[in-house]
C-alpha cells in the first residue's frame, strides 16, 4: 500500500515537472523589427547638399516692331554677366517609411522609402566677400544708355537671377544628385538597424 502511494506521488511529481518544462522551456517568439517611430521623428533626412556655381550670361533686348510685318528692329539692350552661387538640399521624407517585407526569424526586413526630393534650392544673395552671387558686368548697348531710367537694366538683372534659380533647381533634380542622395541615406540608415541586430534592405519608390 505504501509503495503504491509512493509510486503515485512520484508520478504526480514527474507529471508536474514535465508540464513545467513544456510551459517554460518553449522557444521564445521572434522579436518584431524596430519600430519606425525614430525614423518618423527625423522628418526629412537630408542626405545631399549641393554647392552650386555657374556663370549666367543674359541680354535684355530693346526692340521696335515693324508695322504690318513679323519683324522687329533691334535698338539695343542690356547685357549682364552674373557669377551665380548657391546651394540646394536633397532628402527623403522619413514620415512615409514603412516595412515592405519582414522575416522575424532571420531578422531581415525591406524598408520602403519615398524617393529623395529637393527640399530647398537657392541663389546666394549674400555679399560677394561672403561667398554670395555678384554681377561681373552690366552693360548697355545701342540706344539703351540714352534711355532715361533703369527699367531695362532692372529687367535684365531680374531675368538673370531667375535663370540662375532655375539652374540651381535643375542641378538638384539631376539623376546623379538623386542617386547620391539615396546612397548617402542608406549609409546612414543601415547601421542604425544593424545596431539592433536587424539587416535591412532599402527599396526606393519610383
Amino acid at each position: 500500500m505504501a509503495a503504491a502511494i509512493a509510486g503515485a506521488a512520484l508520478g504526480a511529481v514527474l507529471g508536474g515537472l514535465g508540464l513545467w518544462l513544456v510551459l517554460y522551456n518553449k522557444p521564445a517568439a521572434p522579436l518584431p523589427p524596430p519600430a519606425l517611430l525614430a525614423l518618423e521623428d527625423m522628418g526629412h533626412l537630408v542626405s545631399v547638399k549641393v554647392r552650386y556655381a555657374n556663370v549666367i550670361e543674359f541680354t535684355q533686348k530693346i526692340t521696335q516692331g515693324i508695322p504690318w510685318t513679323q519683324w522687329e528692329l533691334r535698338l539695343g539692350g542690356t547685357q549682364v554677366l552674373l557669377v551665380a552661387r548657391g546651394d540646394c538640399l536633397v532628402g527623403a521624407d522619413m514620415r512615409q517609411a514603412r516595412y515592405d517585407a519582414v522575416d522575424p526569424a532571420a531578422r531581415t526586413a525591406v524598408l520602403l522609402l519615398p524617393a529623395p526630393t529637393t527640399l530647398s534650392a537657392r541663389v546666394d544673395h549674400a555679399p560677394r566677400e561672403q561667398g554670395g552671387s555678384y554681377f561681373y558686368a552690366v552693360q548697355g548697348t545701342g540706344i539703351e544708355p540714352l534711355i532715361p531710367g533703369s527699367a531695362n537694366r532692372t529687367q535684365a538683372i531680374d531675368a538673370a537671377l531667375q535663370r540662375a534659380q532655375q539652374d540651381v533647381e535643375r542641378t538638384c533634380e539631376a539623376a546623379s544628385t538623386v542617386a547620391t542622395a539615396k546612397e548617402n541615406a542608406e549609409a546612414v540608415l543601415k547601421p542604425l538597424f544593424s545596431a539592433t541586430g536587424w539587416t535591412v534592405q532599402v527599396r526606393w519608390q519610383s
